[in-house]
């Protein structure tokens, strides 16, 4: 196994190649440095998978016909735990190819025939550097929309409980009653197996339920006796 060091300022992005020819390694270690990217050489297939298990990578690019085990046989190990990683598979020849059906179910991106040229090899590379920066951009877009999301249901459910004090000091008989009838009609929602979606909505219609008071005047909200009609 080798392992690149940096050599120019790079871009960011993390690729391990793995290739059972050292040969292989050592051109695409000067190529791919070359060219910006944090580089990682093994050529043992089952140190690979070992690796990626414990580092980050973004983009592997992985040679087909290797010992002990295929390049088919070590995807099918890392998708077991990562299902992000950006794969692009090598081979020798493209009749060497594993079935499209293969490449298919293992989410592998894309394959290339290995050249002396790394002219096309370098398209697909900044290709699927594209693509993976647009999904972390996505991810992290939706990390913060989740994250306004909680910070509104806060807020939300804080004003909720200011409500429910509202209402309790109004009327110190019926305290904690919204309480109870927000537990019991979770409970009743999971023994009917209601969605997290409607307990949830039940949760919040218990706690909410006695609003009304809050515009009852104590006159009669506190009244011991029969109201007059």
């Amino acid at each position: 196994m080798r392992k690149g060091n940096l050599e120019h300022p790079s871009n960011g992005y993390k690729i391990i190649v793995v290739d059972d020819e050292e040969g292989i390694i050592d051109s695409l270690s000067i190529f791919l440095k070359r060219s910006g990217y944090e580089f990682t050489g093994v050529t043992d297939p089952l140190e690979a998978i070992e690796r990626v298990k414990n580092e980050h990578f973004d983009l592997m690019l992985l040679d087909f016909i290797m010992t002990p085990i295929h390049g088919d046989q070590v995807v099918e190990e890392i998708r077991k735990f990562n299902k992000e990683l950006y794969i692009l598979l090598l081979t020798g020849h493209k009749d060497l190819a594993p079935p499209l059906e293969t490449i298919r179910r293992l989410d592998i991106q894309g394959y290339c025939e290995k050249s002396d040229k790394f002219d096309q090899l370098l398209l697909l590379i900044e290709s699927g550097i594209k693509a993976i920066s647009q999904m972390n951009m996505i991810k992290e877009m939706n990390d913060k929309l989740k994250d306004t999301y909680n910070q509104l249901e806060r807020a939300y459910m804080e004003s909720i409980q200011t409500l429910r004090y509202t209402v309790e000091a109004k009327d110190t008989y019926t305290r904690g009653h919204s309480d109870r009838v927000s537990e019991y009609s979770v409970l009743i929602g999971k023994y009917l197996g209601l969605s997290a979606t409607d307990l949830k909505i039940l949760q919040i219609g218990g706690l909410f339920h006695d609003v009304g008071k809050i515009g009852v005047p104590d006159s009669i909200l506190l009244k011991e006796r029969k109201v007059d009609r």
